[in-house]
């Protein structure tokens, strides 16, 4: 997938408040995330619980220069039940380079299992 394909898939979420309310940005907005939050919510987006959600998919979610967030285990339920097509929750980003997908950190998978990355690229490549 090249990164023109990846940015209009997927969209763009953060979470908002100690209810971890779920919020997306308009279509107009979505490729301006930071701009966005920064303007209209005031919101310093390098202390912004942000990622985005791939349909069918994932849902990746990152803090400041994508780190794992500290609510691994505590949001991750509430995510599969949000969002009832992913397959698996990633938290941080292993940084690439630009253009590239950034592989997770951490994996969720939807039976609450946390799994090293590498393992888990593995059994999708079997699974294929």
């Amino acid at each position: 997938m090249t990164e023109k394909e990846f940015l209009e898939k997927r969209t763009p979420i953060w979470l908002e408040g100690d209810d971890l309310h779920i919020s997306t940005p308009s279509n107009m907005d979505k490729n301006d995330m930071h701009v966005f939050l920064s303007k209209k919510y005031g919101y310093n987006w390098m202390f912004a619980i942000r990622g985005y959600y791939m349909p069918g998919s994932h849902v990746t979610l990152y803090i400041g220069d994508y780190e794992c967030p500290n609510c691994t285990t505590l949001v991750a339920p509430y995510l599969f039940n949000y969002f009832p097509d992913i397959k698996y929750v990633g938290f941080g980003c292993n940084k690439g380079k630009i253009g590239e997908i950034w592989e997770p950190k951490i994996i969720i998978v939807r039976d609450m299992s946390c799994i090293d990355n590498d393992i888990f690229n593995k059994q999708t490549e079997k699974s294929i």
